[in-house]
């Protein structure tokens, strides 16, 4: 079920192949605020000067900002990011919803930690809108950007509706109607079952919540492991769609650090155990040379303040021209060398170490 389109760090890897150096700008462009073309056009003003100043060529500054400023259809909170090099654009993506710093820079390395850890959150998503008739499907891959399917599970309606009869008669019609509500909510759970099987991350059932608990009971155990039940939202007129997707949004994080958390765990254990684990940037890039790093712990924030030496590593994967700087980033060449090995990357908590970078080993 998930697209067919490149991983982040596959692209990053590509990236990677080119010599450099990069113009990497990633700006919010939301159009969602008055006067919105104005204000980035403002802003583009600004990053292009400072582009230049660091020696960015006038031509690559121009083309980077006719595409910026480039209307995006994308709702909502939206961020833009462009790397360029070589008088042309190497990648072009937008990111709904990001929470990163914004980035402009002219550097030997692409600068996208930021994105990286904005795009860290992109995963399957159902929503299911229940109430007792059944239930709208969106299915989205990934949340929040690209809506694959939307469906209706129909369900029964007869007996649905109250009625002022009295006595046995009320109490025949009122098992009637739990009888439909449970039919329906066993025809709903039957087709998220199915999604999930195919490969749904995350289910976030909204609406009636006599719905959502009787869906809830008919869903499989796995299915029950990835299954949330929202406060808000749903079908019926007048539910708040923003608030239902802030809901799903807020979820979806959770899920991103719980998972961040597990490998953080892992390092901590593993740590104690020579050779599972390593600390640092100088250990890390050599063991990136090597191809045993599976998983790249990086705090963006602490590692962009240290800078290591290209030749101080032969045979890392960088780009060409980046050996010909003294001194770069860290935070970028650890992401450079790790995309070009298949390695994982994850943006770790600023605790983790001093210098902001540490490895899971794949041996």
């Amino acid at each position: 079920m998930s697209s067919n389109k490149p991983t982040t760090m596959a692209l990053v890897s590509d990236l990677c192949q080119n010599p450099g150096p990069f113009l990497s700008a990633y700006l919010d462009v939301s159009r969602n605020i008055d006067e919105a073309p104005h204000r980035l056009a403002v802003r583009w003003h600004s990053a292009a000067e400072e582009l230049l100043r660091s020696g960015a060529p006038a031509d690559l500054v121009q083309l980077a900002g006719e595409r910026m400023q480039t209307p995006v259809s994308a709702p909502g909170n939206v961020a833009r990011m462009i790397v360029a090099a070589d008088d042309q654009i190497l990648l072009d993506d937008v990111v709904q919803r990001p929470h990163s710093p914004e980035v402009v820079t002219w550097s030997p390395l692409p600068d996208v930690t930021g994105w990286l850890a904005d795009r860290s959150g992109l995963m399957p998503v159902l929503i299911v809108l229940a109430d007792r008739e059944g239930a709208d499907f969106e299915f989205y891959d990934p949340w929040p950007e690209r809506l694959v399917n939307r469906d209706t599970a129909a369900g029964d309606t007869e007996h649905l509706t109250k009625v002022s009869a009295g006595g046995w008669s009320h109490k025949r019609y009122q098992r009637r109607a739990e009888e439909t509500w449970r039919r329906n909510a066993e025809q709903v759970a039957e087709e998220i079952d199915h999604l999930v099987k195919a490969g749904v991350r995350v289910v976030a059932v909204a609406g009636d919540l006599r719905a959502q608990s009787e869906i809830r009971q008919a869903v499989s155990e796995a299915t029950r492991s990835v299954l949330a039940d929202l406060e808000t939202g749903g079908r019926a007129a007048g539910s708040s769609r923003q608030a239902l997707d802030d809901a799903v949004d807020h979820m979806v994080r959770e899920i991103v650090v719980a998972d961040h958390r597990r490998v953080l765990d892992e390092f901590e254990q593993e740590l104690g155990r020579s050779g599972a684990a390593v600390r640092g940037v100088g250990e890390v890039l050599q063991k990136l040379i090597h191809g045993q790093v599976r998983t790249v712990l990086l705090s963006p924030e602490i590692a962009a303040a240290h800078e290591v030496s290209p030749s101080a590593y032969p045979g890392i994967s960088l780009p060409s021209k980046a050996f010909d700087y003294e001194r770069v980033r860290a935070d970028l060449a650890v992401t450079c060398a790790a995309a070009a090995t298949d390695a994982e990357l994850i943006v770790a908590p600023s605790t983790i170490t001093e210098d902001g970078v540490a490895a899971v080993l794949r041996w």
